[in-house]
């Protein structure tokens, strides 16, 4: 939350004039209870396979998602293999006429599909007779997945920042735009590797941390909100055609890293990566709205 304070206090006085009140906002905004519920991404793990081996390493419930109907709890792990048949699912036992299934571990269990750990709930689909598992993860925890590589070669914390940002806009927008009914990503293309990806303690994770809830939005005015699917240009695509619907950023993560080097916050990579565009702060569980928006596209 303090992070989100001075990142907020940084822009403010970078845009000139503000208009009348916007403080008044912020600070109703920082002091309104956060919802409950996390923001989530069904994430496609498996797709088209005769079966997994799925492992459950503690208490769970599980459903049928068909109908929302609750078929059991139990209270200590399992591992069995995970298949479809005529009948129905199998999973070491044979649930008759059942032919997808809802995992719902406790907090903190894990959940192993061909021993890749997961966090979040786990859904099975007999798809044609073979099966496709979806992932629903916080979406927290998807970006420490599919952001682990950077932590590879060493950045500094602003450029962190500002890459956890774009990383979450894309989250969000994929959350609001799902492929289908049953997933919005698909974990082949996204490089998402489940919990066993994550690097606890280290800079970028410190950096998803600490702007949690913040996301970009295309220029709507304050009261609305557009996020929007993001790419980092790589050097070698400088002279490359964005794909359909995505937006590239007008800078590298090298560039963007020259700039914290010179003392740039996040913000300021960020007017320069995707002009035109608002940072704002949301918790976007179901139904929820976003709550204040700062203009970065001035920052200098």
């Amino acid at each position: 939350m303090l992070r989100i304070v001075v990142l907020l206090l940084a822009v403010m006085q970078l845009v000139s004039p503000l208009e009348a009140g916007i403080w008044d906002k912020i600070k109703s905004t920082l002091a309104k209870k956060p919802m409950e519920i996390a923001p989530t991404l069904e994430v496609l793990v498996v797709h088209d396979r005769p079966g997994v081996v799925l492992e459950v390493k503690g208490k769970y419930k599980i459903y049928d998602p068909h109908t929302n109907d609750h078929i059991s709890t139990r209270f200590i792990g399992k591992r069995k293999f995970i298949q479809a048949q005529h009948e129905g699912i199998k999973w070491g036992e044979d649930f008759p006429g059942v032919h997808q299934l809802l995992i719902v571990p406790d907090e903190g269990v894990v959940t192993l599909v061909d021993g890749t750990e997961y966090r979040g709930s786990i859904y099975v689909y007999d798809i044609g007779g073979t099966i496709s598992v979806v992932n629903q993860v916080d979406i927290e925890d998807y970006l420490r997945s599919v952001l682990a590589p950077y932590a590879e070669n060493p950045l500094h914390q602003e450029t962190y920042s500002a890459i956890a940002i774009a990383a979450r806009t894309n989250a969000y927008f994929q959350m609001d735009n799902p492929r289908n009914p049953y997933w919005a990503v698909d974990a082949s293309k996204t490089n998402y590797k489940g919990e066993s990806a994550t690097k606890p303690d280290t800079k970028l994770e410190q950096a998803i941390a600490s702007t949690k809830y913040m996301v970009m939005s295309l220029d709507k005015g304050v009261n609305e909100t557009e996020t929007f699917a993001n790419e980092w240009l790589s050097a070698a695509d400088a002279k490359a055609v964005a794909s359909p619907g995505v937006l590239v950023s007008k800078i590298t993560v090298a560039q963007a890293d020259e700039l914290a080097d010179k003392d740039a916050h996040a913000a300021q990579i960020l007017a320069k990566a995707f002009p035109k565009t608002t940072i704002v702060l949301t918790h976007s569980a179901p139904q929820a709205t976003m709550k204040t928006a700062l203009p970065v596209d001035d920052a200098k």
